[in-house]
This record gives C-alpha cells, sequence and structure tokens, in this order.
C-alpha cells in the first residue's frame, strides 16, 4: 500500500519537523537520559524519549485501527516520531510554563503540568484526538475534512490551538540543531 507523507515546498519557510525521525535527532541521547517530572512518570515512561515514544506507537497503533483510513495510504513512520517529538514539546510547555515570559496571554492557556498526567500514557479515546490533530495539520487525506460534534469541536480547537503552540516551539528546536 501506498504511504502518505506531507510535501512542502522546501524554498518556503524551513519546518524541519516534517523531515524528523526518532533516527536523526542530535538530542536523542539526551532525551532517553533526562527524567520526566515524578507525577507523570509510569512503568514504562521514564524519560522524555519514552514518552515520545510511547506516542509515536500509538498513534502507528491507533492509525492502523481507524476506519476513516482504512482506503487510504498509512503514513510514512516518520511522522508518528513527528507526533511524538510534538508531544513531549506538548509536556515541556506545561512544565516549564510559569518560567516563560508571555506578553501576549499566549501561555496563559497551557494546562499545568498536573492537569496532563495522560500525556505520558496515550491510550485512551481522548488521546486520539491528539493523533487526528495531527493527521489533520499534516493533511493526511482521511483527515482533512472530519466530522465533529459539538462537544468535541471545542475541545479539538482548544488542544489543537496548544498543539500548534508546541510543533513551532519543536521546530524552532530543531532549528538549533542545524545551526
Amino acid at each position: 500500500m501506498e504511504e502518505y507523507r506531507l510535501k512542502i515546498d522546501k524554498t518556503a519557510k524551513p519546518l524541519l519537523i516534517i523531515d524528523y525521525t526518532f533516527g536523526g535527532d542530535r538530542n536523542l541521547e539526551l532525551m532517553k537520559a533526562t527524567l520526566l517530572p515524578t507525577p507523570l512518570q509510569n512503568a514504562k515512561v521514564k524519560t522524555e524519549f519514552d514518552l515520545a515514544q510511547a506516542w509515536s506507537v500509538f498513534a502507528n497503533k491507533y492509525l492502523q485501527k481507524t476506519k476513516e483510513i482504512a482506503a487510504t495510504p498509512i503514513c510514512w513512520e516518520g511522522h508518528y516520531d513527528q507526533l511524538g517529538r510534538v508531544m513531549l514539546e506538548m509536556m515541556r510547555l506545561s512544565r516549564d510554563k510559569k518560567d516563560m515570559v508571555d506578553q501576549e496571554g499566549v501561555y496563559e492557556i497551557i494546562p499545568n503540568l498536573e492537569e496532563i498526567p495522560f500525556i505520558s500514557k496515550p491510550s485512551s479515546l481522548e488521546d486520539k484526538m491528539f493523533c487526528r490533530i495531527w493527521l489533520s495539520l499534516i493533511r493526511h487525506p482521511a483527515f482533512i475534512e472530519m466530522e465533529l460534534d459539538e462537544d468535541e469541536l471545542a475541545s479539538f480547537n482548544y488542544w489543537q490551538g496548544l498543539f500548534t503552540i508546541a510543533l513551532g516551539k519543536t521546530n524552532t528546536e530543531l532549528l538549533k540543531q542545524t545551526a
């Protein structure tokens, strides 16, 4: 079956996350050595890399079981790693929220770390929303026009806003790796 991979104009502002895989991350060893805050640790997820990898594996399993994509291409493996990396950055945003300078009130919408304990153990129906957000952002054909009910829409929009902030921070971090 054909693989879906987002293609972007490389002459535009670089979005390095699109080419990201765990194998190409220069900070991978640091992520493997950096423990998560204690409230987020569990039996399987103890380090930053564990968190990112857990999301990568979860997204891969979710996509293979989703009816919405039965007739569409599977994702390129790197897109799962990218989701994991962005979810790691979302955790970091929450962890570091109090230290961020926020002139425009953007960081006020970021939940406190104790409000997102689920981030280190992706498994529930709600967690599939993050996969759906990522797949819609990378324009996977099955997720371009999703149907959401009213309750889902408010939650989807909130988390998509946070996800977009985390995506920008991830890309900034990757730009530092190439400098």
